[in-house]
């Protein structure tokens, strides 16, 4: 996996959205599927992934709940679409964001700013998708394949810091002895523990900006003494 996979799937998706079905009866079931997703986006980020119940998601949809089973197969399967597109939102603005013409630590913190200022709004639908992560859920891919690839979605996120250090140590910025993968892992903690915390707080992520510079500052200087 890349970080440029996030684009490939971002296109999937709209070419999915634009490309209805010709046949009446294919439009219609197509139309019901995005209704769907449109309401379960919208429980999900108000109660988070637990507490939005098919049926809510079918009431919200206008929609019977046999509607909802005969385009998804389980409440998994609806958040796992869900998480998809918003991943990719988010992560393409963390992409876009990247500028070789700054420093390092600056253009760290530029792509993951971006990323918070995307996420706005969304936190708690992002944080489900996470703690679902962090927990273990997703470790039993036979038992649940959609929760595993929950995994792979979030992993985007690490994936996108480690090719910006991989960019940088490519250049001469970083030394070759320097352990990028594991510095990709605390700063995606860090980006990810202080979204916990301004959730918590009722603050806007931007607020967490000054917080997340000198984080990222403090690991890259750790890289660069490697």
């Amino acid at each position: 996996m890349n970080m440029y996979q996030a684009y490939e799937l971002k296109d999937k998706l709209t070419q999915e959205e634009t490309a209805l079905p010709l046949g009446a009866r294919a439009r219609s079931k197509e139309l019901n599927r995005l209704k769907i997703l449109a309401s379960a986006k919208a429980l999900f980020r108000e109660r988070g992934y637990e507490a939005a119940t098919l049926r809510d998601i079918a009431r919200e949809a206008g929609l019977s709940t046999g509607a909802v089973f005969a385009n998804f197969a389980d409440k998994n399967e609806i958040f796992v679409k869900v998480v998809e597109e918003e991943t990719a939102r988010v992560i393409t603005a963390a992409i876009d964001a990247h500028d070789t013409t700054r420093p390092l630590a600056d253009r760290l913190h530029r792509q993951l700013m971006a990323a918070y200022e995307a996420a706005e709004g969304n936190v708690r639908l992002i944080l489900s998708a996470f703690v679902m992560n962090w927990s273990g859920q997703t470790s039993d891919t036979e038992a649940n394949a959609g929760l595993a690839d929950i995994a792979s979605l979030t992993d985007m996120t690490r994936q996108v810091i480690l090719e910006t250090l991989r960019h940088a140590q490519s250049e001469n910025e970083l030394p070759a002895k320097a352990d990028i993968e594991h510095g990709a892992e605390i700063i995606e903690d860090l980006t990810f523990s202080n979204l916990r915390r301004a959730h918590r707080d009722g603050q806007a992520f931007v607020s967490m900006g000054e917080r997340l510079r000198f984080q990222i500052e403090l690991i890259v200087s750790g890289l660069k003494a490697a």
